[in-house]
């Protein structure tokens, strides 16, 4: 069967950006905050990211900066290692991560209903180009639990159908039974790789000592997390109109009195071309 040449160009496109969509590298920067104080500012990237943390923090650490340094290679962030205190932790905070992807969403049975996320919700904040599609946002998310105290830990991701790429993980923080007044707020700006589209952000929240998943939040426990119109900055095209030029003439009675010659020297002119000619 022979194929026309636009619908074989149509079907190679497709195909092309279908591939694409699957190497396409991505990036975010992610500042936690709770109760109006910042926990940790850091950028999370698919690809591996060169560290170079600052020296100051590296001497004010010691040895657990330099053991922290040491086992960041290949893995994707602080949380992995367990034997790390909060200082090292901390140092980990201003290394850039290494971000996952998930192939299929936890199920239910993966938590253990000792922690859960009661509410949640997102703030748009920038859509350079007006397209209905922001760059720039924030997750608000109350972690409880049955437990008095606890410290926790919640990995985002960014998802289409069952698939999720992470964006952002946080710093440790502290809950508080059901108390309402340790909300986390993440904000974020997109840098790369997400393109125009209605995302589904997961949530998952980790014990920060055992690093056990206790709690799932996604658009199927809280309606607010599904179809975010979002994208990366590299996304947003930003159209400039083209200068145009202007040019002024002058009104006065000469100039009217000279557009009133030209059609009556045509008019002499096409009278004159009519005459016979004499021999």
């Amino acid at each position: 069967m022979k194929m026309p040449l636009s619908s074989y160009l149509v079907l190679f496109s497709i195909c092309s950006f279908s591939a694409y969509s699957e190497d396409v590298s991505w990036s975010a920067k992610s500042t936690d905050r709770q109760a109006g104080n910042v926990l940790a500012t850091l950028q999370k990237s698919s690809t591996q990211v060169s560290q170079s943390p600052a020296p100051e923090s590296l001497e004010r650490n010691g040895s657990d900066a330099n053991n922290l340094l040491s086992s960041q290679v290949g893995i994707s962030d602080n949380h992995e290692n367990p034997n790390l205190n909060s200082a090292a932790k901390a140092v980990a905070l201003a290394i850039p991560q290494l971000a996952k992807k998930l192939a299929a969403r936890p199920a239910a049975t993966h938590v253990n209903g000792e922690y859960w996320v009661y509410d949640a919700y997102v703030t748009l904040y920038t859509d350079s180009d007006y397209d209905g599609y922001y760059h720039h946002f924030s997750v608000d998310f109350d972690v409880d639990t049955q437990y008095a105290h606890a410290d926790v830990y919640a990995r985002l991701y960014l998802g289409t159908g069952d698939e999720f790429r992470e964006y952002h993980t946080t710093a440790d923080f502290h809950i508080d039974g059901d108390s309402t007044d340790d909300q986390l707020t993440v904000e974020t700006e997109l840098l790369s790789g997400f393109y125009p589209d209605d995302y589904e952000i997961l949530i998952e929240i980790y014990d920060a000592v055992t690093n056990e998943l206790v709690a799932v939040a996604d658009g199927y426990t809280d309606a607010d997390l599904y179809l975010v119109s979002i994208e990366s900055q590299d996304n947003e095209v930003i159209y400039v109109e083209p200068d145009v030029l202007v040019v002024e003439a002058s009104g006065g009675s000469t100039g009217w009195f000279i557009l009133f010659l030209v059609p009556v020297a045509l008019v002499r002119i096409f009278a004159a071309s009519r005459l016979p000619k004499h021999s």
